[in-house]
């Protein structure tokens, strides 16, 4: 009698440790789908909205400054515009799981200026087209939807403050809709 119970009881702890050890194992690959869904894009018209810890479970580094504005098929591809600061900046566009699609950075871009159209490449260019801007930077991606990221060094009190200036300045709006 003591017997069976102390196998059921060492079957139970065995299949308890299994399943912990499984919803560890798996947390990461589900960590980064609800890394960004406490934001609210709905306010935001025309500008960024700001990320920091009280709208996203993302570990973002605090040295930087970071918004995000989304792209969606429906509205056409979106375009990015404002002066960045001298410091270190970086753009990702990343798909609503969390991948991210393409990046960029200052050194890839032809100034301080950002000037950039987000989008599927068949919709870049026909809006380019319609728009008649040639020259215009671009990051073509490979699916509908998803949230561009903006990410700006402000690691000192100066470079903060140009930072913050940068980012009340940043424009992401639907490309088409000038």
């Amino acid at each position: 009698m003591i017997d069976t119970g102390l196998r059921w009881f060492a079957a139970t702890l065995c299949i308890a440790g299994l399943t912990h050890i499984g919803a560890i194992l798996l947390t990461p690959s589900h960590s980064r789908d609800l890394a960004f869904t406490g934001i609210d894009f709905s306010t935001a018209d025309g500008t960024l909205v700001r990320v920091d810890n009280s709208n996203t479970s993302a570990d973002l580094d605090p040295a930087f400054l970071n918004a995000v504005c989304r792209f969606d098929e429906d509205t056409g591809p979106v375009r990015l515009t404002g002066t960045m600061p001298g410091t270190y900046w970086s753009i990702a566009a990343m798909s609503d799981d969390g991948r991210i699609l393409s990046t960029l950075s200052r050194e890839d871009l032809r100034g301080s200026d950002i000037d950039l159209m987000i989008g599927r490449t068949a919709t870049l260019d026909a809006a380019r087209q319609s728009a008649g801007l040639g020259s215009l930077d671009t990051m073509s991606l490979p699916v509908d939807q998803g949230f561009v990221l903006l990410r700006l060094f402000a690691g000192g009190l100066d470079d903060r403050s140009l930072a913050q200036e940068a980012f009340e300045g940043l424009e992401c709006r639907p490309a088409l809709s000038e």
